[in-house]
């Protein structure tokens, strides 16, 4: 009985309307590798799960074929959440050990996520593990430019999987790559092309290291990086300007000496109180007062995962450690973060 008081990862799968996260999920969802896995979905698609269904549990929940179990969600995801746990643990279904939620095409992320990280009913029994998102090459532009959902998806997503390339050419998948790099940095970006073992990791091994991620939009930045005057922090910055997209912007905050944690979390909880719905990503490493250890931090909009402490930096050097938070916003301008965090620091110096 103690698998029922497991947490269990959560694969996350979001896409837009018929970007083919169902066909996905039905060619990933085979053999042995798939047996301990519970999806749930908001809807089967036009392809589904059904042509695997072997028979009912109950009129939401079947078992496929391969021992994996789908249920249906037709009322608020935390419910489905609790009766899928409980079944599990009265041994109604197969002692799964990880689940994949599949939303609706026109689905945000955020409230999904907070539904996982902030019930603290569900949060006993499941963790976040990936946000994956299914990007359809034919039709990603105009859902780009019409559909502010498309960009909630992007923007909040671990991975990225891109599908019908084989419906379209090599130019256009690549100048899609560029764009949704730009809109966010931090993602993985593989195509559909990819084979089954390479698809599963993607779909049930953690999101990439805080660290890894953070680094590469460093990088990515690099060209434009540049020391601010009066304070120790420096800013890199990409936008993509094109059609809905103008105003989507990723920056690099790096602040190179150590953060008073207390000072920290009352201007990032301003910020989001303040900016939350157009603060869409931020991840980062920070180095605090007082400890060797560095701390993770993750949000979305203004849900923040709980703060992670590293054992050790992620790198061997003997430089100073410096914090590194990455900012992917809508309508506002990658210098204000910056500006805000200075001005907050050193109204709160004068004050004392």
């Amino acid at each position: 009985m103690s698998l029922a008081y497991d947490i269990l990862p959560v694969t996350l799968v979001t896409g837009f309307l018929g970007s083919g996260k169902s066909t996905l999920l039905a060619d990933v969802l085979t053999g042995e590798a798939a047996r301990d896995t519970a999806v749930l979905v908001n809807e089967f698609g036009e392809i589904g799960l059904d042509h695997l269904l072997m028979g009912e549990v109950d009129a939401q929940t079947v078992l496929l074929d391969n021992g994996c179990v789908c249920c249906s969600i037709r009322g608020e995801l935390k419910e489905a959440l609790a009766e899928l746990f409980s079944k599990r643990a009265r041994g109604d279904v197969p002692a799964f050990s990880r689940v994949v939620i599949e939303t609706t095409g026109l689905a945000t992320p955020a409230p999904i996520i907070a539904t996982l990280l902030a019930d603290p009913v569900i949060r006993s029994h499941y963790a976040l593990n990936v946000t994956v998102t299914v990007v359809d090459a034919v039709n990603a532009g105009l859902q780009r430019e019409r559909y502010p959902e498309w960009l909630a998806q992007i923007s909040a997503t671990d991975r990225i999987v891109i599908s019908k390339t084989d419906l379209t050419d090599t130019e256009q998948v690549d100048a899609l790559r560029v764009v949704l790099t730009a809109l966010n940095p931090l993602a993985e970006i593989v195509t559909r092309a990819a084979t089954a073992d390479a698809l599963r990791d993607l779909l049930f091994t953690p999101a990439r290291h805080v660290p890894d991620a953070v680094e590469s939009v460093t990088r990515l930045g690099a060209g434009s990086l540049r020391l601010r005057e009066g304070g120790g922090t420096r800013l890199s910055h990409r936008s993509e300007t094109s059609t809905r997209s103008d105003s989507i912007t990723s920056a690099c905050l790096t602040i190179d000496t150590p953060i008073d944690w207390q000072v920290f979390t009352l201007w990032f909880t301003l910020l989001l109180n303040r900016h939350g719905d157009k603060i869409l990503r931020v991840k980062g490493l920070l180095s605090l007062e007082g400890s060797d250890r560095p701390a993770v931090l993750h949000a979305v909009q203004h849900l923040v995962h709980p703060v992670l402490h590293l054992d050790a930096w992620p790198d061997d050097s003997h430089e100073p450690h410096v914090s590194r938070l990455v900012f992917i916003t809508e309508g506002i301008e990658a210098h204000a973060i910056d500006t805000s965090y200075r001005r907050f620091c050193a109204a709160l110096q004068e004050a004392a």
